[in-house]
């Protein structure tokens, strides 16, 4: 007899706090993802404290989902300028609808000019909220007017913040993440090279789930910039973009990330990486794949 199945844990805030390490993936193909055809972008939420590289990431279980909320115009202005657009990323603690992911792969090539995800009933959009990540319109990754995104709880108060640095190195992407009463608590920036001035890139990342050619982004303290360790101080804590398998790097174009949480980190702060994540792919992959490249 087969035993009943058991519906995955919700991760709600206290799940949360317990939690190492994530998973956050989109769950939307950006197959033809140009021009009028820019379908909001949803996301799936894998709990991943065992997650050591040698397993694919779609083989954990779906804990939680994010989606999308943005004007028709600002999805379209995004195959110019992803990271200038206004947009509202509404995370729950339950799995994704499954009215919404029957449409995440046969209507890609359609013109979404809802402002939500098609499928998504009134109902979904406000069940289990435990967070919301918000970006207003701002310049992409350049020093005028520099892009950030707010992390707020489900009562709508700001919880944390990241905010794109610019200085002399401005070849070196990086960001500060604030907490809710805006003391800076982690410098997020890959390791670098040449004196600080380029990123250094990592290779061979198959083993440890990674792209081939990828850039960590390593949590960092804010002052002294040397990575916090994460995961029990066995790695360091960081965002890592992952290799999705060949149907996601080459058709669907899904992007997944890799989160490894500070080990001090409190729930909100974990909230706010969550939301860094998303805004590291706002400005760099969406680009990067409107211009016909891979994600990541």
């Amino acid at each position: 007899m087969d035993a009943p199945l058991v519906a995955p844990r919700a991760m709600t805030m206290d799940r949360i706090s317990e939690t190492k390490q994530v998973i956050l993936a989109q769950s939307t193909s950006q197959c033809c993802r140009m021009g009028l055809c820019q379908p909001s972008i949803n996301w799936v939420i894998r709990e991943a404290d065992n997650f050591h590289g040698g397993n694919p990431h779609q083989e954990y279980e779906q804990q939680a989902w994010i989606h999308e909320e943005s004007t028709y115009c600002a999805r379209c202005g995004s195959c110019f300028a992803p990271g200038c657009r206004e947009v509202k990323y509404v995370q729950h603690s339950s799995t994704i609808p499954p009215a919404v992911v029957s449409k995440e792969d046969y209507h890609w090539c359609t013109c979404q000019r809802d402002v939500l995800p098609k499928g998504l009933t009134e109902g979904d959009r406000i069940r289990d909220v435990i967070a919301t990540h918000e970006k207003p319109t701002t310049c992409t990754a350049c020093c005028c007017y520099e892009p950030y995104l707010e992390t707020k709880d489900e009562s709508g108060t700001v919880i944390g913040k990241t905010q794109y640095v610019c200085d002399w190195y401005i070849c070196v992407p990086k960001f500060d993440i604030y907490d809710g009463n805006d003391a800076k608590k982690y410098r997020l920036r890959p390791d670098t090279c040449i004196g600080g001035c380029c990123v250094m890139c990592r290779c061979g990342g198959k083993g440890a789930g990674g792209k081939c050619f990828r850039v960590p982004f390593i949590v960092r303290d804010p002052n002294t910039f040397e990575p916090i360790k994460g995961n029990d101080g066995q790695e360091n804590a960081q965002v890592t973009n992952l290799w999705s398998g060949w149907k996601n790097e080459c058709c669907t174009r899904r992007d997944a990330y890799h989160l490894v949480f500070p080990d001090d980190a409190s729930a909100e702060e974990k909230l706010t990486l969550m939301g860094s994540s998303i805004l590291i792919d706002i400005i760099y992959a969406e680009q990067d794949q409107d211009n016909g490249g891979g994600g990541g």
